[in-house]
Formats: C-alpha cells, structure tokens, sequence
C-alpha cells in the first residue's frame, strides 16, 4: 500500500500538493493519519514588534472609544425613557382599573391610591424613579387583581331568591 503522504504530492516537486480526485467509498475505511503542526509563539512575535504609529489625519482610539460610550449611553438613556413611558402609562391604566373596581366593591374611590404613588422627591429622569414606579405599579398590579377576584367572589355568590307569591301554584320553570 503506498504511502499517503505520498498520494497528494507529485513526485518531482517535493513541497507542492496536487488536487486528487475524491476518494471512493472504499478507501474511506482505510485508516489514516493527521499531523498537527506546531505554530511558532505568537504572543513572542508580537512582543518584539513595535507600537504602531499613530496617523494625526486618524482619529485617535481615545475619541472612538468616547463615541462609542457615548452612543451606547444615549441608546441606554433612549430605553430607560422607553421603558419608563410604558411603565407610566401601566401605572394610568391600572389606576382607572381600581378606581372602577372600588365603585363595583363600594369602596370609596381613591381610597388606596396614596400606597402606588412614587416619591415626589425623587428626578423623574434618574434611574431610581424608574425602579421606584416599577414597583409600586407591580404593587398597584396585585391590589387591582385582588380587587378583581374579591368582585369574581362577591358576584358568583350573591345569588337573590325571589320570594314566592301568595299563590301556592305550581310555577313552571325553563331549564
């Protein structure tokens, strides 16, 4: 059996590789060796090469990298100002929700109000105002649910029974 190392080259040019037709099925199940080739240090040859010059026409990597924190600040600022809408206008709804929900459990309205309010004190704009009203509208969320199912119970068992009249007939009822 020959040798594969000797398959892929020509034998007048030692250091060149042919392209070889592909292998039949056969030949698959024959076995057959891999070389692993070691690669010289690399961090070595970095080490003794020198610093790049910089160009003055290029930009500096200081001002990229400010660019860079400055942009990925204003996406960061753009998704707080988001997200802090979307929580805003949660907090509105779920107000109106318990509002109607105390009128249908003839509670006084506004009566729990004042525990889902956020701190005046605190900047609208500040991370701590964002956090702040997610929470007290996950805390508005749970009231409203409670009120809800309290209205689900209420309703489902509150059944009147109508008093019979003074007849003693039979009455036909619908099923």
């Amino acid at each position: 059996m020959p040798d594969t190392a000797a398959l892929g080259r020509k034998p007048s040019l030692p250091g060149q590789w042919v392209d070889l037709p592909p292998p039949l099925a056969g030949s698959l199940k024959e076995p057959f060796e891999i070389k692993v080739y070691e690669i010289d240090d690399v961090e070595r040859l970095q080490r003794h090469r020198p610093p790049p010059r910089e160009d003055p026409a290029e930009p500096s990597q200081d001002v990229e990298k400010g660019l860079a924190c400055t942009s990925a600040k204003l996406r960061l600022a753009e998704r707080r100002q988001q997200r802090l809408r979307e929580v805003q206008a949660k907090h509105e709804h779920l107000c109106g929700e318990l509002a109607e929900t105390q009128g249908r459990l003839m509670v006084e309205p506004g009566r729990w109000l004042e525990q889902f309010e956020v701190d005046p004190e605190l900047e609208p704009e500040s991370p701590e105002y964002l956090a702040a009203l997610e929470r007290a509208t996950a805390a508005l969320e749970q009231c409203v649910n409670l009120c809800k199912a309290h209205v689900m119970m209420v309703t489902c068992f509150d059944i009147s029974v109508a008093v019979p009249t003074a007849t003693s007939a039979p009455q036909e009822v619908d099923v």
